[in-house]
C-alpha cells in the first residue's frame, strides 16, 4: 500500500516506458507526475517536492548524475529517494556514479510486480 503523502516523479524519454511506469505506480495508489524531457523534469522539480524520483539512467540532456546534482541543488532539504531505470550496458562513469549513489536499479524491461516492489522498498521507512 502506498504511503498517503508519497508523490513520485517519473523521468523517462521513452514514452512507452514512461506510460507503463506511471500506470503501475498510479494503480499502486501513488500521486505521480511524469516528464519526458529535461525541461519538463526541471519544471516539475522546481514546482513540487517529490518523495521519490524514478528516472532513466541515460536520457538526452539529463543523465543520472546530472539529475542527482539538480535535485541536490534545487531541493537540498527535500532530497527524494532515487531509482534508476537501466538497461545492462552503461559507461564506466555511470557505473562509478551508481556505486557511489547506492540508488536501486530497476532493470528494463521490468514487470509491473517488480516496479511495485522496488518502489515500495525504496519508500519503506528505514529502521532507526
Amino acid at each position: 500500500m502506498a504511503r498517503p503523502m508519497a508523490r513520485l516523479l517519473v523521468v523517462m524519454d521513452d514514452e512507452h516506458a514512461r506510460g507503463l511506469l506511471v500506470a503501475v505506480l498510479r494503480a499502486d495508489g501513488y500521486t505521480v507526475d511524469a516528464a519526458g524531457t529535461r525541461a519538463e523534469a526541471l519544471s516539475l522539480i522546481d514546482r513540487h517536492a517529490f518523495t521519490l524520483v524514478v528516472s532513466a539512467l541515460r536520457m538526452p540532456g539529463l543523465d543520472a548524475p546530472a539529475l542527482s546534482l539538480v535535485l541536490d541543488a534545487r531541493r537540498p532539504l527535500e532530497m527524494p529517494a532515487l531509482i534508476f531505470v537501466t538497461q545492462p550496458a552503461f559507461t564506466p562513469d555511470l557505473a562509478r556514479f551508481l556505486m557511489e549513489s547506492a540508488a536501486p536499479l530497476l532493470p528494463w524491461p521490468a514487470r509491473p510486480a517488480d516496479i511495485s516492489r522496488i518502489v515500495a522498498r525504496s519508500l519503506a521507512p528505514t529502521p532507526a
